[in-house]
């Protein structure tokens, strides 16, 4: 499995000495796994991408990616991530 930025027209490799890596948990849907665990997902913004987006905990199965700043051009709205 190849990682690469979160956002959907960025290619960029992985790379753990760049960008911005963020773990984010939540608890699994009941009658799916054993009580008391907790499932971990991993997201990572390239260098360049983590400039311009930062990661949002929306709820507890979405992950939203938002624009850093107001003033940037309106065409780069906000990506959902639904897997990383």
């Amino acid at each position: 499995m190849i990682i690469k930025c979160c956002i959907p027209e960025c290619d960029a490799p992985f790379d753990y000495r760049e960008g911005r890596l963020v773990r984010f948990s939540r608890n699994p849907a009941k009658g799916k796994l054993v009580e008391n665990h907790t499932l971990i997902r991993h997201f990572w913004l390239c260098g360049k991408c983590a400039g311009l987006y930062v990661f949002e905990y929306e709820s507890e199965t979405i992950v939203r990616i938002k624009l850093r700043h107001q003033e940037l051009p309106e065409e780069k709205l906000p990506h959902f991530v639904s897997a990383a």
